[in-house]
């Protein structure tokens, strides 16, 4: 089966932050922290994960014969959900919004900002509310002595007028790396030295020499080790560079 395994999600942690300053800041991108406007949700069920669903109105139009022609579409609505398993001051307000600590009120969802963040290893994804979403209590909510006690919250996703619906921000991903230069020719007894550079799905590159695998075709003409070549007889060997699955190599020539 042809494929590749790094572009694979298995989440292995979550968390939902919820503002409710609509004009909250948003992180630069996915490796910087939420800032003080946004509340941390707490413990998640992570079983029941953050299910979507969508609700679209369509009317299909035929031609004589029964020809599909055209499909209309309107309506569309996206909901987002996420269960909480903590008591606290973020899930009370949005479980009952407009009460107190020490009187509950009928419940009138409030327009806020909610960012969904999953985590596997160093992967971040989050997905933030372009505009705001509504969050209300979905099923039924109550205690009992055999499970915890939780609370599914159905976040109304509302687009913006442009029509997006969230600001996606995630780790970059490795696309490929290089080593440079591609052909090395040295002389018996010398060192030169490589580069590794890995690029990413953002377009950003870093330097990964020292984080790379370095490996060589035939010792017995040149050696290599983190990216220092050294000549050691005359002849032609090729050199690898391995980081998290990309590789490049370099053509060297070793003269007298």
């Amino acid at each position: 089966m042809a494929g590749d395994p790094t572009k694979a999600n298995l989440w292995t942690d979550a968390d939902v932050y919820v503002s409710f300053n609509l004009t909250a800041t948003l992180p630069a991108n996915a490796g910087v922290p939420f800032g003080s406007d946004w509340h941390l949700v707490g413990l998640l069920d992570g079983d029941e994960g953050f299910p979507e669903s969508r609700d679209e109105d369509t009317d299909d139009k035929f031609a004589w014969g029964g020809i599909l022609v055209r499909t209309s579409r309107q309506h569309f609505k996206l909901t987002k959900s996420f269960t909480c398993l903590e008591d606290n001051e973020t899930t009370r307000r949005l479980v009952w919004p407009g009460s107190t600590e020490t009187r509950i009120k009928v419940p009138r969802p409030e327009r806020v900002l909610v960012a969904f963040e999953t985590r596997e290893g160093e992967k971040v994804r989050r997905l933030i509310t372009s505009q705001y979403a509504e969050c209300s209590l979905d099923g039924d909510h109550g205690e009992n002595e055999t499970d915890l006690e939780s609370a599914t919250i159905a976040a109304t996703i509302f687009p913006t007028d442009d029509g997006y619906l969230f600001e996606r921000q995630a780790t970059p991903v490795l696309q490929s790396i290089s080593v440079t230069p591609a052909t090395l020719s040295i002389a018996d007894g010398d060192i030169a030295a490589l580069a590794a550079t890995a690029t990413y799905s953002d377009s950003s590159t870093a330097d990964v020499t020292a984080q790379a695998t370095w490996a060589t075709s035939d010792a017995t003409k040149a050696t290599v080790s983190a990216g220092f070549v050294t000549g050691i007889a005359p002849g032609a060997a090729t050199v690898t560079a391995s980081y998290q699955g990309q590789t490049d190599t370099c053509a060297v020539t070793v003269t007298a």
